[in-house]
């Protein structure tokens, strides 16, 4: 919330004539925000950044040997604690490091910060046709409701690009961010933090027919341009007919905890990053393989994952099946040179880790 200052501030400010605030040398610029929320990047009378509104179109200029970003009243900007907001302030210089990328191949130039991380956050504020959009770093604490968004330039100087070489990468064309809301042919699902989780039965490789074959103690997986793992579950019969349950429906989720928040001893994961999601819209894939003729299933749909976030994939028909347990096989593919390497939690009977990252089902709610 703001202070009384700040108000006041702002609703004196209003009554006066806008100027462009971009006056500085150098590489400058303004930004628009590309993924789920496509907006101009606006600064109000305090110094706060936002997608979408009414106030000023933000005019910015880089210190490329500083890495020090101001605003076109020469007010620095930055992203630091406890909230990580985006926002531009007299006097205050904060650490976060800031460059732009090079050239993607939709021509545009992305702003950076900390050592390359390219995604930010576009958290909601206000309803209907008031609703604007605060921006954050990935360090934002509770990103719920938020959407990740790259930062392009526009309007910039040639000064931006001196220096900068262009990235050649086998995608052409850049097409905007998908949602990761589901579509209307995904049935609802809550899902209760406390429900039940199944891990799979077994990972095999992509070109592997033959679950009987499947390796149960071991939980590598290399999902890549170059790799497409099957995941196998034994899905029980009453596993939707639970304490934690009132529906027929159970889900396909995927887990990606942040690092630092794994057991003790968990491997961190490697992946091919936020930023190269967002900006390529690149992400996964996941095709029923077996059980098809069981389940309603869209095998084409892009999936995006985040640090921090579980992940519904899709839902499936689980608790009006007899004659024992179901057996059901995704395969999931990498889309636009999406990579995640990873330990699969809950692999075998005496499983090393019972929690983390990969996918589960759990029944909904």
């Amino acid at each position: 919330m703001k202070s009384f200052v700040q108000a006041l501030l702002f609703t004196t400010a209003t009554c006066a004539t806008l100027q462009p605030r971009q006056s500085n040398s150098g590489c400058c610029f303004q930004l628009t925000s590309v993924g789920t929320v496509n907006e101009t990047v606006l600064e109000d009378h305090v110094g706060d950044l936002t997608l979408g509104g009414s106030f000023q179109q933000g005019g910015f200029c880089l210190d490329k040997t500083s890495k020090t970003i101001q605003d076109g009243l020469k007010h620095y900007c930055f992203m630091r604690a406890p909230d990580y907001q985006f926002e531009c302030y007299q006097g205050a210089l904060g650490t976060t490091a800031f460059n732009v990328a090079s050239p993607q191949p939709d021509g545009k130039m992305y702003l950076n910060y900390n050592n390359g991380s390219g995604t930010f956050y576009a958290c909601p504020i206000g309803f209907g046709s008031e609703k604007t959009y605060d921006i954050y770093s990935t360090e934002k604490p509770d990103k719920a409701g938020c959407v990740s968004v790259a930062l392009a330039l526009t309007g910039e100087t040639p000064e931006c690009s001196a220096g900068n070489t262009t990235l050649t990468t086998r995608s052409t064309t850049v097409q905007p961010t998908r949602s990761l809301r589901r579509d209307s042919s995904l049935q609802a699902c809550s899902i209760s933090p406390s429900a039940p989780s199944l891990a799979p039965s077994g990972i095999r490789p992509g070109n592997s027919s033959d679950p009987n074959g499947v390796n149960e103690t071991s939980a590598e997986v290399i999902i890549s341009p170059d790799s497409s793992p099957i995941f196998d579950f034994t899905v029980p019969d009453d596993m939707a007919r639970s304490a934690f349950s009132d529906s027929s429906l159970c889900a396909l989720q995927f887990r990606m905890p942040v690092c630092n928040s794994l057991p003790e001893g968990y491997p961190c994961y490697s992946f091919s990053g936020l930023e190269q999601e967002v900006v390529s819209n690149s992400g996964m894939t996941f095709s029923l393989v077996s059980g098809v003729g069981e389940a309603s299933w869209n095998n084409t749909e892009l999936h995006q994952i985040f640090p921090g976030d579980n992940t519904t994939i899709g839902t499936f028909e689980c608790g009006k099946i007899t004659g024992g347990d179901r057996k059901l096989s995704w395969q999931v593919n990498s889309v636009r040179d999406f990579s995640l390497i990873f330990l699969q939690a809950g692999i075998g009977e005496d499983a090393q880790f019972q929690d983390g990252i990969g996918a589960w089902v759990v029944p909904c709610q």
